[in-house]
């Protein structure tokens, strides 16, 4: 096995492909493992598509996961250099970090190789965090958008590292009444997540 620095990028990780993005060092001595993945649990992005020309849209929107773990059990899980010797910098955040940008990261545990992958479990039952955290926590149309509900309920996104094929749940979108034009009482029924619109 071999985990290679700077393999990879973000901006160009494509479907079914992984990328090791960064170890962040934490409380306590650990160090965080910090993966991407690009999830098309819905299909091609309308958004991009018909804005690809322009920057400000992106191909992909890699959903993240996040483990802690301890520096010499990481080291030997994956190969990489977590001493001081190693290139870490301090990022915007005031964090001590190091860029790996590793494509398709793979981990060794007792004599295996395992690819390492995201999973999405999506829900509408909080962590304590998330229940005290709504605003910054449950699921919105776009980053600053209306949140998404499921059932009535705020919908919450858990996402995991996982060594084996992703078994991922995504919860179905409320229906929201839109009016079809300003002033007029008569409205159509439009899934927030799909577009899709109902009459």
């Amino acid at each position: 096995m071999e985990n290679k620095l700077d393999s990879g990028k973000l901006e160009s990780l494509k479907h079914g492909q992984t990328l090791l993005t960064q170890f962040r060092k934490v409380s306590n001595g650990f160090i965080e493992v910090e993966l991407a993945e690009v999830k098309d649990a819905r299909g091609p992005s309308a958004a991009f598509i018909f804005n690809k020309s322009d920057s400000r849209f992106s191909r992909n929107s890699a959903r993240r996961a996040w483990q802690n773990g301890q520096p010499s059990d990481l080291e030997e899980a994956l190969g990489v250099d977590l001493t001081d010797k190693a290139d870490w910098t301090i990022n915007d955040s005031g964090d001590e970090v190091l860029i790996a940008n590793i494509l398709n990261p793979r981990l060794a545990f007792e004599g295996k190789q395992y690819p390492m992958r995201v999973q999405v479990v999506e829900t509408i039952e909080p962590t304590d965090w998330q229940a005290a955290n709504i605003e910054k926590a449950a699921k919105r149309k776009g980053k600053d958008g209306e949140f998404v509900m499921h059932k009535g309920n705020f919908i919450f996104s858990n996402s995991t590292i996982t060594f084996t094929k992703p078994v991922d749940v995504y919860l179905e979108a409320d229906t929201v009444a839109i009016p079809v034009k300003a002033g007029d009482p008569s409205s159509m029924l439009v899934n927030v997540e799909s577009g899709e619109i109902y009459d």
